[in-house]
């Protein structure tokens, strides 16, 4: 309960106890008034009606007796009027039934209010000739009674009333900086590290606020240092200091996370070998042998723009480049290569290479049964032959993947969009469990990841020999809304004991169409469902569109549906926008898996980035474990889950 209903439940207490005490010396006061009156009244009326009718009485004229018990009982409230007469022992009465108007029988029941009887002698001289009696009438006190009480209540109501709405009001007022002070917390709960600017008067509450004010900026600085920190071991571990790409040892990771993955298509692998830049060194100084490294990487990384957010692009040695595109057919491949050497060419023109002679490309198209090695060869061997053929040359070989392929382009568009129409897509899930140290034999299923692919001629084909296709022909949306209903039905008609994942596409959470309609579907769908359904987008796709998958964040939270941000530390990027999208978890990419199994430095890396992670209360998930050492190495940092060949292989749906 808040403070403020509190406070408001002790104002009514306190003025209800108020209420209760004031009515009840009010209506003993008033009750104690009317029967005084009433007793008065009454013994008056009787002494004078003795006195009235003692002639009368020693005449034995009842008759005027009569007559004066109905001018006593007429002028006042009473319910009897009754003489006793001595001599012949009989009873001269007046009387009438006691009506009580206007007054509740709850209240009459309520109250026991005593009625007054009075008594006078009747004399002449010395004899006693009778004896009068008047009782009085309980209807005008319980009249009166009831009139007091009720005017007071509806006073203390209507002030009561009053005094709440403006008492609410104030106390709403006063209460502000409470309510800054709540919200402040909860962002720095979150990372968001807010501080009030309005500082109240009050002292206590001024205490309060600058306390909090501070903390938040000491948090902050702190948080600031993690994330340079992780930054910093990020840059020193995997960035060349020169062009600013990555170095070996960060391709090295990323190609084997690659080459082990669950879905490779058709990949373009792609070495660039700049010419002559150790006469450039020796002759015109490093200055110089630098502006053409950096020149070159500028020009590879805004033809990388260009291709694929999912592409990986580093500095092998000092004049190599290697560029890996996943996804990528052999023409496309192709021209690439040709925009690239085209680009570089430019250099000699703005007199930034040594000379005419810029640069050879070797490159290489392969599928999911060549491994890393053998991409590895035959791209340093595309390379070779480029620099025999000479100056500026290229090299592409296809590495006989036409002779595998039996689709072309136009097939592949009318088997996805045949796909999409009949809603067939062929749905696989892999589980990911929790790391709990306590427990090494069992491993309790977190949510189970769900992975796409299709049939045709009898032939099964994963998502990575299709989704660059599917995004060149813009069908990601589509393939997505497909994939969100398949999961939905699926979840309906089964008793599911664990959540299930879809990954969306950049091209799919980018568009407000597709934000508009998963909302209105989420929006249909009962609470148990949604609990069993969560959603994850990649690192590289936040970093393009962070506006757009914040939008997403909100509507999934809108619903209460957990999301998670995958790939992450694959990018050289910083993690601000972690505070923005605040996921519930994120799955680090699966090159720092090895680095937590490998040399102590790389172990340290992956401590740093699980440190910062739950920091922000963000659940860590490590991808790609493919031995028991690799998951016992796991456990000994901040991580909950793990996912990968050696937890569980991919099952159909």
């Amino acid at each position: 309960m808040t403070l403020f209903r509190q406070l408001m439940i002790t104002i009514i207490a306190i003025f209800s106890l108020m209420l209760a005490v004031v009515m009840g010396i009010n209506f003993n006061t008033t009750k104690g008034y009317l029967i005084g009156q009433l007793t008065s009244t009454t013994q008056d009326s009787a002494t004078s009606l003795s006195m009235s009718v003692s002639d009368f009485m020693a005449l034995e004229d009842y008759a005027s007796v009569g007559s004066s018990i109905n001018a006593v009982f007429d002028s006042g409230y009473f319910s009897e009027v009754r003489i006793h007469v001595y001599a012949t022992e009989q009873d001269i009465v007046r009387s009438n039934e006691t009506k009580i108007d206007g007054v509740p029988s709850w209240f009459i029941q309520l109250i026991d209010f005593k009625v007054p009887v009075a008594k006078a002698v009747i004399s002449n001289g010395w004899n006693e000739l009778g004896q009068v009696y008047i009782t009085g009438s309980a209807g005008y006190g319980y009249h009166q009674l009831w009139l007091a009480s009720r005017d007071l209540l509806i006073s203390f109501f209507v002030i009561g009333a009053i005094t709440l709405i403006v008492g609410s009001f104030a106390l709403r007022y006063l209460f502000r900086p409470l309510v800054e002070l709540e919200k402040q917390a909860e962002a720095i709960q979150q990372r968001r590290f807010l501080k009030m600017t309005n500082v109240p008067k009050t002292r206590e509450l001024k205490s309060v606020v600058l306390s909090m004010n501070r903390m938040a900026e000491k948090l902050e600085k702190e948080f600031a240092s993690e994330v340079e920190t992780a930054q910093w071991l990020q840059a020193k571990a995997f960035k060349d200091p020169v062009s600013g790409l990555g170095n070996r040892n960060f391709f090295e990771s990323q190609i084997k996370s690659h080459f082990v993955g669950r879905e490779r298509g058709v990949d373009g692998l792609i070495f660039v070998s700049l010419a002559d830049l150790a006469k450039l060194n020796n002759e015109r100084g490093y200055e110089s042998a630098d502006m053409f490294i950096q020149s070159a990487a500028d020009v590879l990384s805004k033809k990388v723009a260009t291709i694929s957010s999912f592409s990986t692009l580093a500095r092998l040695s000092g004049a190599d480049f290697v560029l890996l595109i996943p996804n990528i057919d052999h023409s496309q491949l192709k021209q690439i290569v040709e925009d690239i050497m085209t680009d570089l060419l430019e250099l000699n023109v703005a007199s930034i290479s040594y000379s005419s002679y810029v640069a050879n490309i070797g490159a290489i198209s392969v599928d999911g049964q060549v491994d890393r090695a053998g991409a590895m060869s035959q791209a340093d061997s595309a390379l070779r032959e480029a620099k025999r053929a000479g100056a500026n040359m290229t090299k592409v070989l296809d590495s006989n993947i036409g002779q595998r392929l039996s689709l072309s382009r136009a097939d592949w568009k009318d088997v996805l969009e045949l796909t999409i129409k009949r809603e067939s897509f062929k749905l696989q899930k892999q589980k990911v469990v929790m790391l709990d140290s306590s427990s090494d034999d069992v491993l309790t299923t977190s949510h189970e990841e769900v992975f796409m692919g299709l049939e045709h001629a009898g032939k099964e084909y994963h998502a990575g020999y299709f989704i660059g296709l599917a995004e060149q022909f813009d069908l990601g949306e589509k393939i997505d809304t497909v994939i969100v209903s398949q999961v939905i039905h699926y979840i309906q008609s089964r008793n599911l004991t664990v959540p299930l994942t879809v990954n969306l596409s950049m091209s799919s959470f980018s568009k407000a169409s597709f934000i508009d309609w998963l909302d209105r579907t989420l929006g249909l769908l009962s609470a148990d469902v949604k609990n069993k359904l969560m959603f994850e987008i990649s690192e590289q796709s936040v970093l393009l569109e962070e506006s757009q998958a914040n939008v997403l964040a909100q509507i999934l939270k809108k619903h209460h549906v957990s999301f998670g941000i995958d790939n992450v530390g694959k990018q050289f990027s910083a993690f601000q926008y972690l505070q923005t999208l605040m996921p519930d978890y994120v799955k680090v990419d699966s090159s720092y898996t090895r680095m937590a199994a490998g040399k102590e430095s790389e172990s340290f890396f992956m401590h740093t980035l699980c440190k910062m992670f739950n920091s922000l209360n963000i659940e860590v998930i490590a991808t790609g474990v493919e031995s028991e050492r690799q998951l016992m190495a796991l456990k000994r940092f901040d991580v909950v889950g793990a996912q990968g060949f050696y937890i569980g292989r991919s099952q159909d749906m």
